[in-house]
């Protein structure tokens, strides 16, 4: 069994409305640390390879735990947070409300695309891996584990960890991360 480790990242520095691309603010900078430090203690941790999406602040979570460990932060676009193509940075918080009430079989092109990518990487993993990512990605990974047509199946708060183990034809879910208890950034 390979384990996955999923890692929402720390609190934006912005919303959705307010930024395509918020680093953390000051509180997802201690959350951050606080995650490393609790991830830094995983047995063999220093054997995980550490991936992350290419929006800074899921990078600036995981530098936490790559400088501790002093290894290094592979980012991978495939797990990026969902694309908005075309939708103005106002209208994005109320697009994205509605994404949350969708069907998988509801999804646009752009975003079934989205979530295929995301599938078919965590399929390709063969190494213990830590991914630091985002809410709608966690989910959606969640939710195909799970067999759950929603988009949003749970709540992952940020730096919440959520622990995967997959094998050569079934991937299971060990256990959530912590809920939601902020904003939705």
């Amino acid at each position: 069994m390979t384990e996955i480790i999923l890692v929402r990242h720390g609190e934006a520095s912005a919303s959705w409305q307010e930024s395509t691309d918020p680093g953390l603010s000051e509180l997802g900078e201690r959350q951050a640390e606080e995650c490393a430090n609790l991830l830094f203690n995983i047995n063999g941790i220093n054997k995980y390879e550490l991936v992350s999406s290419p929006l800074k602040r899921a990078i600036e979570t995981g530098s936490k735990l790559e400088e501790k460990l002093k290894g290094n932060l592979n980012i991978n676009s495939s797990f990026a947070e969902i694309p908005s193509p075309g939708i103005s940075l106002e209208d994005r918080q109320a697009w994205l409300r509605e994404i949350f009430n969708k069907k998988i079989s509801d999804l646009k092109k752009p975003q079934a695309e989205w979530r295929k990518n995301i599938i078919d990487k965590i399929w390709q993993i063969e190494n213990p891996t830590v991914i630091f990512s985002h809410f709608m990605v966690i989910n959606t990974i969640v939710g195909y584990v799970k067999k759950d047509e929603s988009m949003v199946c749970f709540y992952p708060d940020n730096c919440s960890i959520t622990k995967l183990n997959k094998s050569e034809d079934e991937i299971h879910l060990v256990n959530l991360g912590s809920e939601l208890s902020s904003r939705i950034n």
